[in-house]
């Protein structure tokens, strides 16, 4: 109870700017305009990965697509039965596209106390506590990301975090194996292909591997 109580004064330190932007959220879903729409996805700098949908075929046998959290697409379900047992998630991963993550972090973390066994929610929790460091791996955003990958060890965005960390504590190398392997799984998914860019190159100039050899890895076996 403790705890919940915490999460709770998090969310309320954040309500002005929480509510005023929910607000704003739901006249744009109630009103079901295309303008509507498209000035929700202009406040959104960058997708997340827990929000993005792979839409085309993995690579690999074994890697499956990662669940898509609802985001701003599922707020009218906060008005349904259906969205029942699911607002926090609901309304942290809306507050995660909108760019406002610090407000995101306490709704997910009451999302994760609600459904522990639900690793798209710890996944989008330790993103949304990345993103909120300027991508610096935390302990507390490592720990979502270890749950999901014991659960499942080829968990793509855990991989895709985990090997931030792995960068930021000096191991180079064995982080841009992880981000080569993840682009041979995911090559053809425009946000993944970005998002690898613009980091396998930091890695890469650590080592010593030109941009010319990194996509000659990257290719290989493909």
């Amino acid at each position: 109870m403790e705890m919940h109580r915490t999460w709770t004064d998090e969310l309320f330190m954040n309500w002005r700017l929480f509510s005023q932007r929910l607000s704003v959220l739901l006249a744009f879903v109630a009103s079901g305009t295309a303008l509507s729409i498209a000035i929700i996805i202009a406040l959104t700098r960058s997708t997340p990965l827990s929000l993005h949908q792979i839409t085309g075929p993995l690579n690999s046998a074994v890697a499956v697509a990662p669940v898509a959290l609802d985001g701003v697409s599922g707020l009218p379900l906060l008005f349904s039965k259906n969205g029942e047992g699911r607002r926090w998630a609901i309304i942290g991963s809306a507050l995660l596209e909108v760019g406002l993550v610090k407000a995101s972090i306490p709704a997910l973390k009451l999302a994760v106390a609600a459904d522990k066994e639900n690793t798209t929610l710890h996944v989008a929790l330790g993103e949304a506590l990345a993103l909120s460091n300027n991508g610096w791996i935390t302990e507390s955003a490592k720990d979502q990301f270890d749950i999901a990958i014991k659960a499942d060890p080829n968990d793509l965005i855990a991989r895709f975090y985990m090997a931030h960390w792995l960068l930021q504590t000096g191991k180079a190398k064995l982080a841009l194996v992880k981000w080569v392997g993840l682009m041979r799984t995911v090559g053809d998914d425009k946000i993944w292909y970005d998002r690898l860019w613009q980091v396998m190159p930091k890695a890469a100039e650590k080592i010593g591997v030109s941009r010319l050899a990194l996509k000659a890895l990257c290719t290989a076996s493909m």
